[in-house]
């Protein structure tokens, strides 16, 4: 009798997860035991890699961003995408795990230097504002546990105190990104000019909203395709016309920066920083054509896409920021190793299964 082998039936993501994750775990060893930092002339240079500008910059971007959507709904009384608070609140711990896991994860270096700055910010304010963080959320989903464990009512205290930890969320979470700006501007002759500038904590912030409005309609779609628990097109079509008009600030200011700073934007040299400072404009550029038609605000596949080149142009602004602007001001070149990639890329996908987890188990687009 012949024993054959039976392999897990997992769809292909779950695959991509398990392989992600499994290399993830051995490259985090492999860099716990023998130290390995940034190769190359970037890492004597500079300590900012793959790991900074795709988990720590991006993940307190989103967390910044949905703390201060849910915020603003609050404060205007917008009932009407009162479902989006809840899928903010998620995203924006989601995107502060990802931002520690990639701070614990990237070189001794960082975090020592963001220490020494402010010795009560940043890595000191971790745990504190992973409890706060939870505390909103906890808050946020508490009618609803309070239900479930037979209560009829929930108590009064529990909205007295959601609002004040949102707004305490909302000023933490600023305070990091700001704290981030100005550490990547810390030492101005080692950064480009192209990414470095005194308006660097605002375009940080406005990014920051777009993308939490990017992320909220990319996790829309994606359930309205595997179960409809998604937004309504109309609520899609009303973020869109939002998400242009912050696009459109943010593209406004950038330029006007550059052109108060005396850049040139219509003499393009044959370098790679700015064919990349090319493409993050047209990736914010671009969205604003689609959306400022009304007939593909009515399209949530077209509001959908624009979302998704959103999240590409800030991915593509961060890493300009911490990697590029370095490379062309120092005249470095910078590789990421296996190691790093690996890790930076499991934590990405655990932040990703994390949501999909939690949008099977809990109504994130359903008002309380």
């Amino acid at each position: 009798m012949k024993r054959t082998l039976h392999f897990p039936r997992w769809s292909f993501w779950v695959w991509c997860f398990a392989l992600l994750m499994t290399g993830g775990i051995c490259a985090s060893y492999v860099r716990l035991v023998h130290g390995i930092d940034h190769s190359g002339s970037l890492g004597n240079v500079f300590p900012w890699g793959l790991i900074t500008g795709l988990n720590v910059l991006c993940g307190i971007a989103i967390a910044a961003g949905g703390f201060t959507i849910a915020a603003t709904i609050y404060v205007l009384n917008l009932e009407g995408y009162r479902p989006i608070v809840r899928a903010s609140l998620v995203l924006s711990f989601l995107g502060y795990l990802v931002a520690v896991l990639g701070l614990v994860s990237s070189p001794g270096r960082i975090a020592l230097q963001m220490g020494a700055r402010k010795s009560n910010s940043i890595l000191c304010g971790i745990a504190w504002a992973f409890i706060l963080f939870g505390a909103v959320l906890i808050l946020e989903f508490a009618p609803d546990l309070w239900k479930r464990f037979g209560g009829r009512t929930p108590p009064h205290w529990v909205r007295f105190l959601n609002m004040p930890l949102l707004f305490v969320a909302v000023v933490f979470s600023v305070l990091y990104q700001t704290s981030l700006a100005d550490l990547l501007q810390s030492v101005p002759e080692r950064v480009s000019p192209l990414w470095s500038t005194p308006q660097l904590p605002f375009l940080f912030f406005v990014s920051a909203v777009c993308a939490g409005l990017a992320v909220i309609i990319f996790a829309s779609w994606h359930m309205n395709v595997a179960s409809d628990k998604g937004l309504s097109p109309e609520r899609v079509a009303g973020l869109g016309k939002v998400l242009a008009a912050l696009l459109f600030l943010y593209l406004g200011v950038r330029i006007a920066d550059l052109v108060y700073r005396g850049i040139p934007l219509l003499v393009w040299k044959n370098n790679p920083e700015n064919m990349l400072l090319g493409l993050e404009m047209g990736l914010i550029l671009l969205p604003i054509v689609i959306l400022i038609n009304e007939r593909n605000l009515q399209s949530p596949r077209m509001v959908y896409l624009c979302s998704g080149m959103v999240l590409a142009g800030l991915i593509t602004n961060r890493l300009n920021t911490c990697i590029t602007s370095v490379e062309a001001a120092m005249n470095s070149k910078y590789l990421p190793d296996w190691n790093e990639f690996l890790v930076a890329y499991s934590i990405v996908a655990l932040g990703v299964a994390a949501f999909s987890l939690m949008a099977k188990r809990l109504p994130l687009f359903l008002g309380p």
